[in-house]
């Protein structure tokens, strides 16, 4: 494409960037912080609010911030010549900005640059020029290719739907602290919980009480499989079968049978791809794991992007409450940066968990709708108290929709402490994150 070409469509992106509205705080933990000089990739879910993050750092910067998104479909087959021309119009708009003085910053922000062929040679060259640059991309493979690409010259962050207290902040529900709640406030933040848990986080589900957004969104990733050569009917009753059964181990033989594909491999395939749109996360059982490593056959469950995808995709699908709230304390661990595994021996653990690069099992999480139950109470107390035996825990954590209390277990001739939370308020929890005004 030639400079005249690109110039009205570059301005347009430019002020698309520039007005946004309707700004709230978003959680970036500190290790995956906008700060830096690193190439800064922000990965996520489609319409989780990566560009309107995005956004708002910008605001936050001084010098020439330049916008593209290469999701435009008039962007295709750009070349090398185009890019050339990209670089004239940001040395012009620098000019016209700053005037003589070259030596102001410029910051270059790239909406889903995989779909620009070669991307990696063009960033390699505006980074080693001085620029500095912000990325985003609806790929979860690309987060691996980047980390080889750019060693030590990179910073990956996590972008999820929204979290319950940036819910509460959409919301303008005021202050979030859990300490001292009356009797009525704790009532209504649990209602609000209830409505977070029925309809997910995507911001625009929020903020429009809508799920039928989530449907749309579902839609969208089943259309660009076709484009890219999947058998859509084949991939839709996979993917529905995977949501309507989250938080659920599955077999090969089941997946084969529910979806008409006949290959184990194409399964896999198929598989790969929904978890690199972000609308499946695979979690490995960690006794495999620590047997054979990360492999294919690997046991694992299967849990949905998001929780509002449940009845977006498939209403009329008896709903298990149970799974659907696993699969919420499973996205708020992912969130919080968590390596998470599930446990599996005589008794089942639901999460295991690893901090951020420690090979070391820190803490155990069993989660209960209905703990209160005498019979779920001994069998969820038996699978945590067994996973902590395992790893040499000596606490362990129980999450209810709204029990609390505090077991002791005497197990292994030890004494171990098992707190019982209710979810939301375990979702309110001051965190080690930086909180990143940002727009929805």
């Amino acid at each position: 494409m030639q400079k005249l070409e690109l110039l009205p469509l570059i301005l347009n992106h430019q002020t698309f960037f520039q007005n946004f509205s309707d700004l709230i705080p978003r959680e970036i933990f500190p290790c995956c912080s906008e700060e830096g000089s690193e190439i800064k990739l922000i990965s996520g879910p489609p319409h989780a609010g990566k560009t309107s993050l995005m956004s708002q750092i910008a605001s936050n910067l001084d010098g020439v911030k330049f916008y593209i998104n290469f999701e435009d479909s008039r962007l295709q087959g750009i070349g090398s010549v185009g890019l050339q021309a990209i670089e004239e119009i940001v040395a012009e708009i620098q000019k016209k900005e700053t005037g003589e003085n070259r030596s102001s910053r410029i910051f270059y922000f790239f909406d889903e640059i995989h779909n620009l062929p070669g991307w990696e040679n063009w960033i390699d060259r505006l980074h080693k020029q001085g620029a500095e640059i912000f990325l985003t991309s609806s790929k979860s493979k690309l987060i691996n290719e980047f980390s080889s690409r750019f060693a030590g010259r990179y910073k990956i962050l996590k972008l999820f739907p929204f979290s319950f207290r940036e819910y509460l902040r959409i919301k303008g529900n005021g202050t979030l602290e859990t300490d001292f709640l009356t009797p009525s406030r704790s009532d209504e933040l649990l209602c609000m919980f209830l409505q977070y848990f029925e309809k997910g986080g995507f911001p625009d589900v929020i903020k429009n009480d809508d799920i039928r957004f989530s449907k749309e969104y579902f839609e969208e990733g089943m259309q660009k499989a076709a484009a890219a050569g999947y058998d859509i009917q084949k991939l839709k009753k996979l993917a529905i079968f995977l949501i309507s059964n989250m938080a659920s181990e599955y077999s090969v033989d089941t997946l084969k049978k529910v979806s008409g594909i006949e290959s184990e491999e194409l399964i896999n395939t198929y598989l790969d791809y929904l978890e690199d749109i972000f609308l499946l996360y695979r979690i490995p059982k960690i006794n495999s794991l620590q047997e054979s490593g990360y492999k294919k056959d690997t046991p694992c469950k299967i849990y949905a992007g998001d929780t509002g995808l449940f009845k977006a995709v498939y209403p009329d699908y008896p709903d298990s409450l149970g799974l659907r709230f696993e699969n919420l304390v499973l996205l708020e661990l992912l969130r919080r940066e968590k390596q998470v595994f599930y446990f599996q021996n005589k008794k089942e653990c639901d999460f295991v968990i690893k901090e951020k690069n420690s090979q070391k099992i820190s803490s155990a999480v069993q989660i209960s709708v209905c703990f209160g139950n005498p019979t779920a109470r001994e069998r969820e107390t038996l699978g945590l108290t067994e996973a902590m035996d395992e790893y040499g825990l000596k606490e362990g954590l129980i999450l209810t929709m709204d029990d609390e209390e505090t077991v002791k277990v005497e197990s292994k001739d030890e004494m171990k402490i098992i707190t019982v939370k209710s979810v939301w308020k375990w979702m309110l929890e001051e965190l080690s994150a930086t909180a990143i005004e940002t727009r929805h």
